[in-house]
């Protein structure tokens, strides 16, 4: 009987330095003993904070990280306040009063300077993967997710180790294909990869048409099926706020309907999925083994699962963190 082959699941690491440097040094040493690795999209992070250099106090440098105000006086010191920055997720950009005065009065300088550092990020880490991973043996595959700008495609596209797997259909294991769609449905956002939900489906529907056999297949799908489990989240207001009623948080299903139909009509054997980072967990939509790591990629968590897959489909799944 052949061996099962292991998979190694994650997403929504958010440019959490910590968080993927936890996931590289996993797949380094093979802690889990798996064959592969899949990161199911949102790569990037979602804030720019400033660190101001201070002339006043002898040219120390303040910001303001989650509510607190912090201060470095050594460049030591400041390093490790950049530090903290980058393992929250949030980007890090120096600048003086003068400079942060122009930020406040201009959008596109903020918008060019974000950009700059998601870039500058996700190149580091595709460096850095495959300084780490070389000897690992354990290949890498991800994509974007709606969070992520199109800039980063580029970058992932020229990295010599992680293979950008989104809109295509790759041999996985030695019995299935897997089919990655970074896109999700509609958010309140507006995020930069969003399509509407029968546009996702036909695009999707597109993808399993050039597998072998839609049933010997893995769906990577960055938003999770519509009211699987996975999905559950916060419900808004038109103005985005969360909903309350007789004192408690109103909470729904907010995934993709295209990709619960999807699912009910292909059959795959294994779902991965993300985006809803407060719904971790494992569920069955028909025959189909659907599962969402969450996320936690803001307290240095990484989040993942495990998955055994033999011919005959999956054997066993469990849900890791560190």
């Amino acid at each position: 009987m052949a061996k099962p082959f292991r998979l190694y699941v994650c997403s929504d690491i958010h440019a959490s330095e910590r968080t993927w440097r936890k996931f590289l040094n996993a797949m380094r040493t093979n802690i889990y003993k798996v064959d592969a690795a899949v990161v199911a999209g949102d790569l990037t992070g979602k804030a720019l904070i400033p660190v101001v250099k201070d002339d006043a106090d002898g040219g120390s440098w303040t910001a303001t990280l989650l509510g607190q105000h912090r201060r470095a006086r050594t460049e030591d010191e400041l390093e490790v306040l950049e530090r903290s920055i980058a393992d929250v997720g949030y980007y890090a950009v120096r600048v003086s009063s003068e400079q942060l005065s122009a930020m406040d009065g201009d959008p596109d300088l903020v918008r060019r300077l974000f950009r700059e550092a998601i870039t500058t990020r996700i190149q580091d880490w595709m460096t850095l993967a495959a300084e780490r991973l070389t000897d690992s043996h354990v290949p890498v595959y991800l994509m974007p997710g709606n969070d992520d700008d199109f800039e980063i495609d580029p970058i992932l596209a020229g990295s010599t180790y992680c293979q950008n797997v989104n809109e295509q259909v790759i041999q996985l294991t030695p019995w299935h294909q897997l089919v990655s769609m970074g896109w999700s449905s509609p958010t309140p956002w507006s995020t930069p990869r969003e399509l509407p939900e029968e546009e996702f489906l036909d695009r999707l529907s597109g993808l399993m048409g050039g597998v072998r056999d839609p049933r010997r297949t893995i769906m990577m799908t960055h938003v999770p099926p519509y009211d699987s489990g996975l999905d559950t989240a916060p419900l808004l207001s038109p103005d985005l706020r969360p909903t309350v009623s007789a004192g408690d948080l109103l909470r729904g299903p907010v995934g993709s309907t295209g990709v619960r139909r999807a699912i009910e009509s292909f059959r795959p054997v294994l779902g991965v999925h993300g985006h809803i980072h407060e719904s971790a967990g494992e569920r069955r939509v028909g025959d189909t083994v659907c599962l969402n790591a969450g996320s936690e990629s803001s307290m240095g968590i990484l989040r993942g699962f495990i998955v055994d897959l033999s011919e005959g489909g999956v054997e066993r799944t469990l849900r890791v963190e560190g």
